[in-house]
């Protein structure tokens, strides 16, 4: 066998000499393992930071709970005088970004009108110092965070069930009286009449907005460039403010006209007016950040640079255009994952508030109205109508902000991956209305704070806070309106 093995070495030997056998390519074998462990070690490196992200949503959510539970008994006068265990994770400090607010309306109403130009600059930076621009992280809703108690779970379960009959009784009465179901299809065919005619509208309205991020880029391009022509670069920005404030009376204008030519219903033309309004608060958002930018921090009376590229991607701005906030940021803190369940139940609920809007209208509202003024009006009959009238738009206006505030929020925010679900907060808790006004609604409230009272107060009426405020209230009112 040795002379066999010796034999066959010396043959193989001769073989390789003759040319018969190719030399093995070292270099290409080198070259697949390290292709190898370099795709090993990619997916090694992405499977370790999936799990560790999971680990860390998992330990908050856990801490989360933890603290909830620890604290959900405590007194009400335990709950007011110490740290709120809710605020705790929805805020950085207990003075939070509306009450410095509130606070700076308190103590800077005495302050003289007539300070000095430095004086002015100086109380602008301590303004901007103490008031600085919401920073947005991930947190979760007030409700989704409650919703983990189990008390508070409890009475979820019993509106829901609540919900249910009230429903079984709607189908039963309907199918009784009048033999079919219609569970609101009478509300759902007069108030979404013509509505293609909306839908055909709101695209043009989002293909102006989307026009507008070009307009702008044309704008900065030819403003950078006229850097030695001071006279032309004001006439330049003039003209393009003009196009722009034109362009905004236009969009608030033609949609509510279309709504009259166009005979769109009340609840398409509701929807069609609030995404005018939303639009227009986006635009205006997009337009006064990137001009502060391209001014390179003339209109900025704070000493941090901004970093910031002047003109952002279009993808940036057409991801800010559906996610639920009206401030702009370059970026935004994103979930790891969309958790489907969640999105599923959020779902279910908005649905489930369409219908509940189409009944209370068509056995509340309507024959409250239908017939009031066609009767002999007597204080029995005012009496009943108006209390029915009250209580019915009441459990509208909750059920509305829960609707739009909570579960349409939440449905697009973890559809886009978007962390901060800050949409509101404790308002249930306000001990006055200006508290409560507060805290109802947190998204248009960071609009109006951050692009309306802040230029007010640091541009147009120079410190008066009274001013601003006034102004605050006119715009909030005409845009309700």
């Amino acid at each position: 066998m040795v002379a066999n093995s010796e034999r066959n070495g010396i043959s193989s030997e001769q073989s390789i000499q003759n040319g018969t056998v190719p030399p093995r390519n070292y270099e290409a074998e080198l070259h697949l393992v390290r292709h190898k462990l370099e795709a090993f070690h990619s997916n090694l490196l992405h499977e370790v930071q999936q799990r560790m992200s999971d680990i860390v949503n998992d330990l908050e959510k856990d801490l989360r709970q933890h603290e909830l539970q620890i604290r959900e008994f405590q007194s009400p006068i335990t709950t007011i005088n110490s740290s709120n265990p809710i605020v705790s994770f929805h805020e950085n400090n207990k003075d939070s970004y509306e009450e410095r607010y509130s606070d700076r309306r308190r103590k800077e109403a005495n302050q003289n009108s007539d300070m000095s130009k430095e004086g002015q600059q100086k109380s602008h930076k301590q303004f901007l110092k103490k008031n600085p621009e919401k920073v947005f992280q991930c947190r979760e809703s007030y409700l989704t965070t409650l919703m983990q108690v189990g008390h508070i779970r409890t009475i979820y379960n019993i509106f829901i069930v609540g919900f249910v009959f009230y429903l079984m009784q709607n189908v039963l009465l309907e199918y009784l009286t009048s033999g079919r179901i219609t569970l609101g299809a009478g509300i759902f065919q007069t108030g979404f009449a013509n509505i293609h005619y909306a839908l055909g509208v709101w695209l043009i309205l989002n293909a102006y907005t989307c026009s507008v991020y070009y307009a702008l880029k044309i704008w900065s391009n030819v403003r950078s460039k006229l850097h030695q022509q001071e006279k032309l670069r004001t006439i330049w920005s003039y003209l393009w403010l003009m196009g722009y404030i034109l362009g905004v009376v236009m969009c608030l204008y033609l949609p509510a006209k279309f709504c009259f030519k166009l005979d769109i219903k009340y609840a398409s033309a509701a929807a069609l007016l609030m995404e005018t309004l939303r639009l227009v608060m986006k635009q205006h958002a997009f337009v006064r950040t990137i001009c502060g930018r391209a001014m390179q921090g003339k209109l900025k009376s704070d000493d941090t640079a901004d970093n910031s590229p002047t003109m952002p991607p279009f993808s940036k701005y057409l991801y800010y255009l559906f996610v639920p906030t009206f401030l702009y940021r370059d970026n935004y803190p994103r979930t790891s994952c969309i958790r489907w369940g969640f999105v599923a139940a959020r779902f279910v609920e908005c649905v489930a508030h369409v219908f509940l809007f189409a009944c209370l209208m068509e056995n509340h509202l309507k024959p409250g109205l239908e017939n009031f003024g066609k009767m002999q009006l007597n204080a029995s009959l005012l009496v009943r109508t108006v209390f029915q009238l009250q209580m019915t738009s009441m459990l509208m206006l909750l059920s509305g902000f829960y609707f739009l505030l909570h579960s349409w929020s939440n449905l697009t925010a973890e559809l886009l991956r978007f962390g901060d679900r800050m949409f509101y907060r404790d308002w249930w808790t306000s001990g006055d209305i200006f508290e409560y006004f507060r805290k109802w609604n947190i998204l248009v409230g960071d609009w109006l704070y951050e692009y309306i009272f802040k230029d007010c107060y640091l541009y147009v009426f120079k410190g008066s806070t009274a001013a601003c405020g006034m102004a605050v209230f006119v715009i909030s009112a005409i845009a309700h309106e």
